[in-house]
């Protein structure tokens, strides 16, 4: 394993967790975006969500699409994000191009809209993608992903003047320096690191690959409250931007029973009920879109529209 490591990423970079796909909360469930977006076939949905470690490549492609959480990132990229901030123009790569890059996540592919949206509105200056070693990685379809998803920021008006994000497709294009700081800096970012290695350590005994959820837990993705957390740093501006380009919200029809099935099924707590008599009241922050609780409404009473909405919260 330590060997293909080198090469790519591996499952072992993935936090796979069946009980929350949304396949296993309803069988049927249209949703197959991660079984889709896998460029190796490694994703197999047939009698739950499974990963086949041997076809796995770590590409995290998976994990950018997944609406509920149930594939998500093993490493910390609030970590990543911070050691990128220390460097005036830093580069951001994967574990092959660890000795060149200022941070590092397992597979550029795991970058999600919601990730480069943080990086934008982060960091300052220029960021440089070092996709210098893709061009031979089993990985490399994840590039043309990756592009479509910061044009779509861009194209959605919120990628951010302040922070440049570029790709660097060939050696000569990386200028990598590593952080450079005063004598007492110094000793602040190595008590830091201290601080931040002990986590890392603590976390990593308790952390598992696989993990499970119980049926009526509700979480949110990671994903997401990176984006909430995000947009609290914004101008109201941008944070309309985001709700038209990330939020969706849910209303109800008059043939609504009032069966609170949706709250139920919903994975992350959007719908909420305390009364058994009216509709289930719905929370835009924590919305994902997934779709479960439309699937799932019997009356077809539940309607999900994207963009914006007079009442969603911000």
């Amino acid at each position: 394993m330590a060997e293909s490591r080198n090469v790519t990423g591996s499952k072992d970079d993935l936090l796979a967790d069946a009980s929350r796909c949304m396949l296993m909360r309803f069988s049927e469930s249209s949703c197959r975006l991660c079984f889709d977006i896998c460029p190796h076939g490694a994703v197999s949905l047939d009698g739950g969500l499974s990963i086949n470690p041997q076809q796995c490549r770590g590409c995290l492609l998976c994990t950018a699409v997944c609406p509920v959480g149930a594939l998500e990132q093993s490493s910390d990229f609030s970590a990543c994000l911070a050691r990128l901030s220390k460097v005036p123009e830093p580069i951001l790569g994967c574990v092959r191009t660890n000795e060149c890059s200022n941070g590092t996540v397992a597979c550029l592919g795991g970058l999600s809209e919601e990730h480069l949206l943080a990086l934008c509105h982060t960091l300052t200056g220029r960021l440089t993608l070092n996709l210098s070693l893709c061009g031979d990685c089993p990985n490399n379809p994840m590039i043309t992903r990756l592009r479509q998803r910061l044009d779509a920021i861009s194209e959605a008006g919120l990628s951010d003047s302040r922070c440049h994000i570029n790709f660097a497709e060939s050696a000569q294009d990386i200028h990598y320096r590593d952080e450079s700081v005063d004598r007492r800096s110094f000793f602040k970012s190595f008590s830091n690191a201290l601080f931040k290695n002990a986590a890392v350590i603590l976390s990593a005994t308790n952390e598992q690959t696989e993990r499970r959820t119980e049926y009526a837990g509700k979480r949110l993705p990671i994903r997401r409250k990176l984006l909430n957390s995000t947009r609290n740093k914004l101008s109201q501006e941008l944070v309309v931007r985001i709700r038209k380009h990330f939020d969706s919200c849910v209303s109800f029809d008059d043939t609504c029973t009032r069966c609170q099935g949706c709250a139920a099924i919903c994975p992350t707590g959007a719908l909420q009920t305390e009364l058994s008599d009216i509709p289930p009241t719905f929370d835009q922050l924590l919305c994902t879109c997934c779709g479960l609780c439309r699937e799932f409404c019997m009356d077809g009473a539940l309607r999900i529209s994207t963009g914006n909405s007079e009442d969603g919260a911000g």
